[in-house]
């Protein structure tokens, strides 16, 4: 599914107008959009009066059609707009006029005017058409203030594009913001929605399809997708019917240490779980006995370990036997921070002759990134906040600032694809592209979650997808297992282990509705 910045969106409609859509159709198609989803809510909660807030821009013209359609449909509207009749331009003008015409109650905000929270309070339904997507700096008077005294209501909220007060392009809120209960975006989702807090502020997200060729959005090159049910079904694996445990590949887990036998287990069942054939654990001595016992379907090994100075220092034969016999490899869950780790893990990732994902200490343990460019094949790297802060020598908050274009950078610099973990999970091709992943919760916030991640990429890639396919694939899967579990037992009791056994459900449920 293809995202947008709102440049983008802006060159996407001028196309579409200069093609032959005229502008006064695509804002028809969005506002009675808003009016039918408008009209499902009322209908669930038995609601009549409608209360719309109108801007002077385009955003405002789509809520002029809504509250056009709404009027027709016999619920009672009345809309509040910031500015006189004369501030309005073109198609939004227009609306104006046809509401004026169907007798709708119009009137220009006065803030000053002790009947407007009466007002609100009266109504059943608020529709933000205050603020579009261009908005750049914190909400202005008078807009800053309704938007409180709308925040400040118990009243359903549904935002047109976007909540009034967020960054479309960056979802950063620079001041004032509506707190939607839903939003309905045009023609593609924006990515001020998907990205917190904007993502926080928008609700539930519906798109209103323009009727404007997906052609048109590709000419502009946009960088930013998401993907859907469907896209994500197209992607599963095929699983061959006379297949066996070779067909479905073979995956090695190096990782572990004392206190940390459960994060190999982890990523190793995760593997399992997800599809692939076979998979081995190569751990440290005294962690293998509990690794073992971790699962059946499980083969663990332990790798030789040199003790001396509590540095470790794994067997070369023994690892290189690993990498041999492996189609996949995963370094990193619990491995540790001994010193004598980084031998292994640069080696590994020099060496290993197929698809690579480091994970947590995996990444702790590399001081280089140039180590990259020595591969041939693909790597995947899955650092959270702290292990990117780490990778690209700046603090978490300046990560987190802008979670896109660093992503985007390591990505496109060392040829690597980029799995930011957090909420919204960026995914940075080595191409540029950008995926944000829609899904998983709060719920998944806790140890050993980045772990089965690991192992469902894993699990992906020893099934023959492509690194790019996995690298999306994956997190979708991770984050629908985490929504499926923490429907079943809530966000608060939610723990790694949950992820793994709702992954069969997730599968399901994209084959469901694909």
């Amino acid at each position: 599914m293809i995202v947008l910045r709102p440049d983008e969106m802006k060159r996407v409609d001028q196309l579409a107008i200069k093609r032959g859509f005229p502008e006064f159709l695509l804002m028809e198609t969005a506002g009675r959009g808003v009016a039918l989803k408008a009209v499902e809510l009322m209908k669930k909660n038995r609601g009549k009066n409608v209360l719309v807030f109108a801007g002077k821009g385009n955003n405002g013209g789509d809520g002029l059609v809504a509250a056009r359609y709404l009027h027709n449909y016999g619920f009672a509207v009345h809309v509040f707009t910031f500015g006189p009749e004369k501030e309005f331009k073109g198609s939004s003008l227009k609306n104006y006029h046809l509401c004026c015409l169907k007798g709708i109650e119009i009137e220009e905000i006065n803030i000053e005017e002790s009947d407007l929270q009466m007002i609100i309070g009266f109504s059943d339904l608020i529709i933000d058409a205050i603020l579009g997507t261009g908005l750049s700096g914190p909400a202005r008077e008078p807009a800053a203030t309704i938007i409180n005294m709308i925040n400040n209501t118990s009243k359903m909220v549904l935002a047109v594009d976007l909540p009034s007060g967020i960054n479309g392009e960056t979802g950063k809120v620079p001041g004032n913001a509506i707190l939607a209960d839903y939003t309905v975006t045009m023609a593609y989702p924006k990515t001020g929605l998907l990205l917190y807090p904007g993502r926080k502020y928008s609700g539930e997200i519906e798109v209103v399809d323009l009727g404007v060729p997906d052609d048109y959005a590709f000419e502009v090159n946009p960088g930013h997708f998401s993907l859907s049910r469907e896209e994500a079904a197209a992607l599963l694996p095929v699983r061959q019917p006379d297949g066996h445990k070779g067909t479905f590949g073979k995956v090695a887990v190096i990782g572990g240490s004392p206190g940390m036998s459960g994060a190999p287990g982890l990523t190793g069942m995760a593997a399992l779980r997800t599809g692939a054939g076979l998979v081995k654990a190569g751990v440290p001595a005294e962690i293998e006995p509990a690794v073992s016992y971790f699962s059946p379907e499980l083969i663990s090994l332990i790798l030789p370990e040199l003790n001396t100075e509590n540095h470790t220092k794994y067997d070369n034969k023994v690892l290189d036997k690993l990498m041999e016999e492996s189609d996949v490899l995963a370094i990193g869950p619990g491995l540790g921070r001994a010193e004598g780790v980084k031998d292994p893990v640069s080696r590994v990732v020099r060496d290993f002759k197929g698809p690579l994902i480091i994970d947590a200490d995996g990444l702790n343990a590399i001081d280089k990134l140039h180590i990259f460019k020595e591969r041939e094949e693909v790597s995947i790297i899955t650092p959270h906040p702290g292990e990117m802060a780490r990778l690209l020598g700046m603090s978490i908050e300046e990560v987190q600032e802008n979670r896109i274009e660093n992503a985007r950078s390591l990505a496109i610099s060392y040829g690597i694809h980029v799995v930011l973990k957090g909420a919204s999970t960026v995914i940075a091709l080595p191409g540029g592209n950008i995926y944000i992943n829609l899904t998983g919760n709060e719920g998944m916030a806790t140890a050993g979650s980045g772990d089965v991640l690991t192992g469902v990429l894993a699990g992906l890639l020893a099934q023959g997808l492509k690194a790019e396919e996995a690298a999306v694939l994956g997190p979708y899967l991770h984050g629908l297992a985490g929504d499926l579990a923490c429907e079943e037992k809530g966000s608060f009791s939610l723990i790694a282990g949950d992820l793994i056994s709702f992954l069969d459900n997730a599968f399901q449920k994209v084959l469901d509705n694909s």
